[in-house]
């Protein structure tokens, strides 16, 4: 959900980019990350895995400017394809405003786009978060490769009802990324402003707001700001799987003006004050254990339980042998008891032939 932060004067958006395995979110957002003014862009975050060429987590902050003593704020992240990370991806839709789903256009991608789309409402269920008032936008990647599946065919498949945006693309390239990314933004903006009632005003209103003379502007009323100046590129990123580099293009555009509804100062003031004591999170990289680490962790539980069943049966047989010998025991006191009397009743015949023979 859209975060309004009134002891930092932002609100933060939170996208994610979701997908099967080497669908090409990752490559979405190097792409963008390049593309950004490295002044408002963060500092790209990732935790790579030796199975999944994706960011296993990512964190880019992009900073898209100021509306009158406030900042709106995109998060973008992505998640893990493979299935073994589903608590991952669960935790990384957590919170969610907006969702691209990037689908692999190859055939032999057809489940797993399938089954991807199908991980996605659930977590998103999981999650709290109704699966119909969240902004998604489809991404039709790897359209330049040959045994693809048609528009048609991807649609049939993720999209039966017609009711999300797509873009066809080839991220690589550079193609099509920005403008799933603008979809995406413009959606969300829209979204969260019926949900929250905040007025977006046109460029026509905001042309004509210019025109008129300059009026002191109400506390809660938000100035012209753009969400992209031009982006000036500053580096160019070698895609993982293709030998040319990533296209860079300077792109503009504009968002629409908003409005934050106003809210009572005794409520800010408590949630100001309540905000101030909260830190703000840090994200660190965190450390990844490799499949052959884990191979041998798993090995050593194995030996070790095996170890223990052995143990277990040792003590067992152990239990058994002295319950014979128990058993053996009773019997040779038994015997000895049995030899005792008959010793004893010798004895007495014994006397008596005595007695008879004086």
């Amino acid at each position: 959900m859209a975060l309004f932060n009134y002891a930092t004067k932002e609100i933060t958006i939170k996208i994610v980019y979701y997908g099967p395995g080497l669908s090409g979110k990752t490559t979405n957002l190097q792409y963008l990350h390049s593309i950004f003014d490295p002044s408002r862009r963060g500092k790209l975050l990732s935790l790579a895995t030796e199975a999944d060429r994706t960011l296993f987590f990512d964190f880019l902050p992009v900073e898209i400017g100021k509306i009158s003593d406030f900042s709106i704020r995109f998060q973008l992240y992505t998640v893990p394809g493979q299935v073994r990370y589903n608590a991952t991806r669960k935790i990384v839709l957590k919170g969610a405003d907006a969702v691209v789903f990037v689908a692999d256009s190859q055939k032999e991608m057809r489940d797993s786009n399938i089954e991807s789309l199908k991980n996605m409402y659930e977590n998103l269920i999981e999650n709290n978060i109704n699966p119909d008032e969240i902004s998604i936008v489809l991404q039709f990647n790897k359209r330049d490769l040959s045994n693809i599946l048609s528009v048609d065919e991807l649609n049939k498949d993720l999209n039966p009802e017609g009711k999300y945006n797509y873009f066809e693309s080839i991220a690589v390239k550079g193609e099509g990324v920005e403008k799933t990314f603008r979809e995406i933004t413009k959606l969300v903006i829209k979204n969260i402003s019926q949900k929250h009632k905040i007025k977006i005003q046109t460029s026509e209103e905001y042309s004509e707001n210019l025109s008129r003379p300059e009026k002191a502007v109400p506390e809660k009323t938000f100035s012209k700001s753009p969400i992209f100046e031009e982006l000036e590129p500053k580096t160019t990123i070698k895609p993982i799987s293709a030998e040319e580099e990533i296209p860079i293009q300077r792109t503009s555009f504009e968002m629409p003006e908003i409005e934050i509804p106003e809210v009572r100062s005794e409520q800010e003031n408590i949630i100001t004050k309540i905000e101030e004591k909260i830190s703000k999170p840090v994200i660190k990289e965190i450390p990844v254990i490799s499949d052959r680490k884990a191979d041998e962790i798993i090995k050593i539980i194995s030996e070790t339980n095996n170890i223990l069943k052995e143990l277990k049966t040792d003590v067992e047989n152990i239990k058994k042998e002295l319950k014979d010998n128990k058993k053996e025991q009773k019997e040779i006191n038994s015997l000895i008891r049995t030899i005792y009397g008959i010793v004893e009743n010798l004895k007495e015949k014994k006397s008596w032939f005595r007695f008879f023979g004086s």
